[in-house]
């Protein structure tokens, strides 16, 4: 059988190694946007081929389409599910992993996923107030007296999130103008008449769920945690994603089995409604970007329509059963019969990027880099490729993260293998590592004791759920 990759980094990566050791024996074609090296050798390896070309471009999709005919697709990137290639597929008869163009909405528009959670009730949450300009938004933040989120009302890769916490009474007015001049600079990152949302800001341990569907079946995979900020101890500007964790077993150590369960409902909530909604069943991954929070319980910050990345990463290596065949089985509507397991030990992934990142791509780009992959491996290190090209025979960045570094053990011994496989990668220019990735695990299991007392006894009460705030003029939200 054949099988056509959409996507170029580390995540789509690793959905090649899997599809690649498949025992279903399947030849990988892919189209990326560069030559990914570790994409290749998949590529290469199963007699596929490769192409290089516009992955948001229908009419280049249809093209390699005829010339590949695959028996399935599988699309790793949101931008392509945002222009439509799935529709594409779908269009050209091929299944494939990834929702149409109208259902991806859950993750491009932050203002319909939360109208859609308000219009069905679905548990965990938040209040928002969207706003057309960036002067009603100022509006709202002067007038406002707790802590809130301003966000892009889009998607725009990650950037341009505030959030205040307005505790020190002292610095308010300080606080609030420097979150009235961000309302701006947001506003001008998206293209949609709607441009701003404000969401009542939340606390707690975060954590990701993803959920494989093919329209009627959920197949929930096992939990993972991904470390937004560039720098040491969480701090420096927010990223696609440094490094991540899973396990062990389905959950992290900081999130019991109840709450994975109520997760779950969550998202298998959210794909009813997107169904009820739209008349359009929801085939591939729905992912939720999740908090524990004392307001709900787990509550849902975002929704991704694809993979994360780097939580594929952590997560797809810790599958045990054929998951090329499952992601066969998702495409084709036949998810009932998939069966899968989970390693016990956890897995840490840590990102490697160019100096310049995330701020300056164009500093972090054309950089060569050299690693001793064969003894990382020897380590027990999986090297995935991320934004980092194949040029004649060398690696050179392309301005984002260029590997993912993933070790399966004890965190601890994760730990100590990863910062051994990182002193065997070089570059002609410096290196963004995050070494506390995997290391900080106590303070947030105590994190969300904390925010499981405050939950559990607003439940009790009758609470779960309820929010207020006092305004001087009232009715704000």
């Amino acid at each position: 059988m054949k099988v056509l990759l959409i996507g170029d980094g580390a995540r789509e990566h690793a959905l090649a190694e899997a599809l690649g050791n498949s025992a279903r024996g399947y030849r990988v074609y892919a189209l990326s946007s560069y030559v990914n090296p570790g994409i290749k050798e998949v590529v290469d390896g199963t007699g596929g081929k490769y192409y290089v070309g516009n992955i948001l471009s229908r009419d280049e999709m249809r093209r390699v389409i005829s010339e590949v005919d695959p028996d399935f697709g599988v699309i790793g990137p949101e931008d392509p599910l945002f222009a439509g290639i799935a529709n594409v597929f779908r269009e050209e008869g091929i299944p494939v992993v990834g929702p149409d163009r109208e259902v991806a909405l859950i993750e491009r528009s932050k203002v319909w996923m939360r109208q859609l959670m308000w219009k069905y009730e679905i548990p965990g949450r938040l209040r928002f107030r969207a706003f057309s300009s960036a002067e009603e938004a100022v509006r709202f933040i002067l007038e406002f007296g707790g802590s809130i989120a301003v966000k892009p009302s889009e998607q725009v890769g990650g950037k341009g999130v505030k959030v205040v916490a307005d505790l020190q009474a002292y610095l308010s007015g300080e606080k609030r103008d420097a979150l009235s001049r961000s309302a701006g600079r947001i506003a001008e990152l998206v293209k949609d008449e709607v441009k701003l949302i404000i969401e009542e800001k939340v606390d707690g341990p975060e954590y990701t769920l993803h959920i494989l569907t093919d329209g009627h079946t959920y197949l929930p995979l096992p939990l993972a945690q991904d470390y937004k900020h560039a720098y040491e101890d969480g701090i420096g500007p927010e990223t696609g994603g440094m490094g991540s964790i899973s396990g062990p077993g389905s959950l992290l150590p900081f999130i019991i089995e109840e709450e994975y369960g109520r997760s779950v409902e969550i998202i298998r909530l959210t794909i009813e409604a997107i169904r009820r909604e739209t008349g359009r069943d929801y085939v591939g991954v729905l992912a939720g970007q999740m908090m524990l929070t004392g307001l709900w319980g787990p509550t849902i910050i975002e929704y991704y329509s694809r993979f994360g990345d780097p939580e594929a990463s952590a997560i797809i290596p810790r599958i045990e059963g054929d998951f090329g065949e499952v992601l066969e089985l998702t495409a084709t509507g036949h998810l009932s019969r998939a069966r899968i397991g989970v390693v016990e030990k956890p897995s840490v992934v840590r990102a490697v990027a160019p100096l310049g990142y995330p701020l300056d791509r164009r500093m972090a780009s054309g950089h060569r880099v050299w690693l001793d992959l064969p003894r990382m491996r020897e380590l027990g290190c999986r090297v995935y490729f991320g934004s980092i090209a194949l040029e004649g025979m060398q690696l050179i960045t392309r301005g984002s993260r260029a590997l993912e570094l993933v070790v399966i053990d004890e965190f601890g011994e994760a730990v100590r293998k990863l910062d051994k496989c990182f002193s065997l990668i070089s570059s002609d220019t410096r290196l963004i590592y995050r070494h506390d990735i995997g290391s900080a695990i106590e303070t947030q299991i105590e994190k969300a004791e904390i925010v499981r007392y405050t939950y559990k006894a607003r439940e009790r009460a009758g609470l779960l759920g309820v929010s207020a705030d006092w305004s001087p003029n009232g009715g704000l939200w």
